[in-house]
Order: structure tokens, then C-alpha cells, then sequence
């Protein structure tokens, strides 16, 4: 069996595509940079202190990115950031900068080429966005893209491991362009939107770890 066809059938596990919902759209870039930024690796509840946090200190924030880096700059910087957040998470644990850093080079990159709204998240501009350290995979700029209503897939850890599950081999085999191009095709096969068939696998991955964690946790 090709492993289209197994990721197809291995879709069957996520219930009636009619009942699937579909995450909100954030019309807030801004927003959505950080979510997309800060959201790999970690639990979702994490990332939404982090942009709670963010909220209450910008009244006057416009949701564009030279707005967003152009805060950051005033406070003193990504290390500032860092703290008026209250998170210091790190891209990678191995050599990996701040994602404060992080959300404020993507933030000048994105206002550097023009970007304001959802609408200029083009192909060029994403090549400038994985020159970011830990942005390489495109994994993030993939949430970003979803997180603003674009019918695409991320292949995090999520997509990967029921890509995983579905061929029969394990995480660490399946590559993020390997997961994301089955899922895609996936969607296509069954006559679904990417965007939904990405979400519904979140869902279903992220039920099946907490089932599994230990009592308490």
C-alpha cells in the first residue's frame, strides 16, 4: 500500500470530516506571528499566556509586524520582550536564539518587505523568513500561514507523529517536507480542506498525549 493511501486510511480515525472544526482565523497579524513563532514545541496553553500577556501591555497596538518590532526596539529589545512576556524560551535547546528574538527579526523582516496583512505572505517573503535561526524547517511560517485563514498544513511534531502511525515507521524517520506533503495530498484525496484535515490531526494527537500523561502533571 502507497503511504498516501495509508495516511488516508488512517484519517478514518478522526471521525466524520463533517464534524471537524476548524481553528479561528486570527486577523491580527501581529498575533499570529507570535503564536506561530512561539507555538512550535510547546503546549498550546504556553503560547496563549504568552500573547495574553502581550495583549494587555498593547492598547494601541495595530496588528501589523513594523508595529509589533517597532515595540519591541521601544522596550529595550528581545531580552526585554523575554521578560514582559514572562517566557524564555529558546527556537532550539541547542544553540537556539530567544523566540522573543525570534518574533522580533521575523516581525522586521516581515515589515522590511512591505507585509502588513495576511495578504502579502508571499513566497519571496517566506524564503527571508527561514533565514531566522530555528525558522529553517518552514514549520512555522506554515502555522503562520494557517493561523491567517491560508488553506495549507504544518508538519510539526503533531502531523509527524500520525504520519508515523499511519506508515507504520516512526517520527524520527518522517521529515516535516515528507509529513506535509502527505498531508496535503491526503486532504486532496479526501476532498477536504488542508487546513481542516491539519486541525483535526492536532486534535486527535494532542488527546491522545494527554491521555498518556502521567496523573497529576
Amino acid at each position: 500500500m502507497r503511504a498516501l493511501d495509508r495516511v488516508v486510511a488512517h484519517a478514518a480515525r478522526l471521525g466524520d470530516p463533517a464534524t471537524w472544526e476548524v481553528a479561528d482565523v486570527q486577523h491580527d497579524l501581529s498575533l499570529a506571528l507570535i503564536d506561530a513563532v512561539w507555538g512550535i514545541g510547546v503546549r498550546a496553553g504556553g503560547v496563549a499566556n504568552v500573547i495574553a500577556r502581550y495583549v494587555a501591555l498593547r492598547e494601541d497596538a495595530d496588528g501589523t509586524p513594523a508595529d509589533l518590532a517597532a515595540w519591541i526596539e521601544r522596550i529595550g529589545g528581545p531580552e526585554a520582550f523575554a521578560d514582559a512576556v514572562k517566557n524564555r524560551q529558546r527556537t532550539s535547546t541547542t544553540n537556539g536564539i530567544l523566540k522573543a528574538e525570534a518574533v522580533y527579526r521575523e516581525a522586521a523582516i516581515l515589515a522590511g518587505a512591505g507585509v502588513t496583512d495576511a495578504t502579502g505572505l508571499r513566497d519571496d517573503v517566506r524564503e527571508l523568513w527561514l533565514t531566522v535561526p530555528g525558522q529553517k524547517s518552514g514549520t512555522s511560517w506554515d502555522a503562520l500561514l494557517i493561523a491567517t485563514g491560508h488553506d495549507t498544513v504544518k508538519a510539526d511534531r503533531m502531523l509527524r507523529r500520525f504520519v508515523a502511525a499511519a506508515t507504520r515507521t516512526t517520527e524520527a524517520k518522517v521529515s516535516a517536507a515528507r509529513a506535509h506533503a502527505l498531508v496535503v495530498a491526503a486532504a486532496a484525496e479526501l476532498g477536504v480542506g488542508a487546513r481542516a484535515l491539519d486541525y483535526a490531526i492536532w486534535s486527535h494527537e494532542s488527546a491522545a498525549a494527554n491521555l498518556k500523561q502521567p496523573k497529576g502533571v
